[in-house]
């Protein structure tokens, strides 16, 4: 039996498995080589950093590691079926952009839900001036969830011009 995937099947998840693998690569790299709580440079305005992150953004929920992985995997379910089940449904979901959105989103909450499953916290190793730390997934997640926005309120610009035409052309 031959099943045949969609080239936006393979996007979605070539993008997720990408970010993924990129975040546990370069944590594994740091958590390796850099001591925990130290950066490199030691200041400046960029720096790679070695933080634990009990809790989600902004270290909010701390010690809430059980709470974090099933909203992690609910979310990762949630991101599933809106690209595999939902998508056929909004054409704006299937535009090339929205399914990468997704698959951004599908990498960063797996790669964080890696760390909370599997060694009980998040590492973040991105330091950029007074922000917190963060990581890959986190940045993921963000750019995925910001470039979705945008194309909805694109399709959603799209569907109205379209209904504004309709109007005046009765």
């Amino acid at each position: 039996m031959h099943v045949k995937i969609s080239r936006s099947t393979w996007l979605f998840f070539s993008v997720a498995a990408v970010v993924a693998a990129l975040d546990q690569l370069i944590k594994f790299l740091v958590k390796n080589n850099i001591p925990l709580y130290g950066s490199w440079p030691e200041d400046g305005f960029f720096r790679i950093t070695h933080f634990r992150n009990t809790g989600a953004a902004f270290s909010i929920l701390q010690n809430s590691r059980l709470l974090l992985c099933i909203i992690s995997s609910v979310g990762a379910l949630a991101v599933l079926y809106i690209a595999l089940i939902f998508s056929r449904r909004f054409i704006f979901l299937r535009w090339r952009s929205s399914v990468a959105a997704l698959g951004l989103m599908l990498g960063g909450t797996i790669g964080n839900w890696i760390d909370r499953v599997f060694i009980g916290h998040v590492t973040d190793f991105i330091g950029v001036g007074m922000f917190p730390d963060f990581n890959i997934a986190d940045s993921a997640l963000v750019v995925g969830s910001i470039l979705l926005a945008f194309n909805l309120v694109r399709a959603s610009g799209a569907e109205h011009s379209c209904e504004s035409t309709e109007a005046t052309d009765s």
